[in-house]
């Protein structure tokens, strides 16, 4: 299995998930996610954005070594996590008041709704992984 049909498997199916395991699950997503995001940046964000951040750049390194066709899509689209990545390296209060803010509209309704987005998201490179790779 190639590394671009790996990453699409594992990139897909975490975003295709994710309405189920936030939503569906029996546990309470917006308790956990306002935790997750509190006002003062969690420790693990630095880490865990700077692992995404090398494994962007590795996938930019094999797309660039390697003769894949249609590599660049999943290439493209795995360095669009990038853009959250670096914005909680930056900008995490702008992100953190954002989360906190659709955590409190409408129970965070909004988020349930972004989520669906993300797991139509995910389903879509599931089946790039499956069909073209």
């Amino acid at each position: 299995m190639n590394y671009f049909k790996f990453l699409a498997l594992i990139f897909g199916l975490a975003a295709f998930l994710k309405p189920f395991y936030m939503h569906l699950l029996p546990w309470d997503e917006n308790t956990f996610l306002a935790k997750a995001y509190n006002k003062k940046r969690p420790g693990w964000i630095i880490p865990v954005v700077t692992f995404g951040l090398l494994l962007v750049a590795f996938t930019w390194y094999k797309y660039l070594t390697t003769d894949i066709p249609y590599s660049i899509v999943i290439t493209i689209l795995f360095s669009l996590t990038a853009v959250k990545g670096l914005t909680l390296l930056f900008k995490y209060e702008l992100f953190q008041q954002w989360v906190a803010k659709m955590l409190k509209k409408n129970k965070g309704r909004e988020i349930v709704l972004l989520d669906i987005g993300t797991g139509i998201f995910g389903f879509i490179i599931v089946l790039l992984a499956i069909f073209v790779y």
